[in-house]
């Protein structure tokens, strides 16, 4: 039993320092605080508000946003992790060879299309990013923003009303701050 639990551990601890190490340099929109700070919310909104304990959900939670986000070879991924945190963390991952209004579509199919597993954590991102939509976005840009994420959310929303409705709260307490 020990030893499954420091397995577990182990992973976590695994994703955190690869995440780490490869968003380093990043800094958030919002306020320029250390992107790693965004993956660790995710991470913690998950376990404490979607009550997900499944070791490679936290995982590919975690690396969300290494692929897009920085220089990783795909292939070490493979090799730390297994194939699920893999496939989870790919599907989590957007194009930037597409321009952002098709970024946004190919979300939506994806998650038309996939398990409760990705929608719960793409539910736990929408959160961390509503709470932190940058203030010098004009308010169209806010507009079309929440209107996507109000999408994306309403697709996720029945594989987590907890997470579901800490969206609706953030955003509430986001768009209020900003008037």
């Amino acid at each position: 039993m020990e030893i499954t639990y420091l397995s577990k551990l182990n992973d976590i601890s695994k994703a955190l320092l690869l995440a780490s190490e490869h968003h380093a340099n990043q800094r958030r929109k919002y306020d320029g605080s250390p992107y790693i700070n965004h993956l660790i919310e995710v991470m913690s909104l998950l376990i404490k508000v979607g009550n997900i304990a499944s070791t490679n959900l936290i995982c590919a939670a975690i690396l969300h946003d290494i692929l897009e986000d920085t220089d990783i070879d795909p292939k070490v991924l493979e090799q730390e992790f297994n194939a699920e945190v893999f496939l989870l963390v790919k599907k989590l991952t957007d194009r930037k060879d597409l321009s952002l209004e098709q970024r946004r579509q190919e979300v939506i199919d994806k998650l038309k299309g996939n398990n409760g597993e990705l929608k719960s954590i793409k539910l736990a991102d929408i959160c961390s990013n509503i709470a932190n939509i940058p203030k010098d976005w004009t308010h169209e840009r806010v507009t079309c923003y929440v209107d996507w994420l109000d999408e994306v959310s309403l697709l996720c929303k029945q594989e987590n009303e907890r997470l579901y409705e800490e969206y609706l709260l953030r955003k509430q307490v986001s768009l209020t701050a900003r008037l």
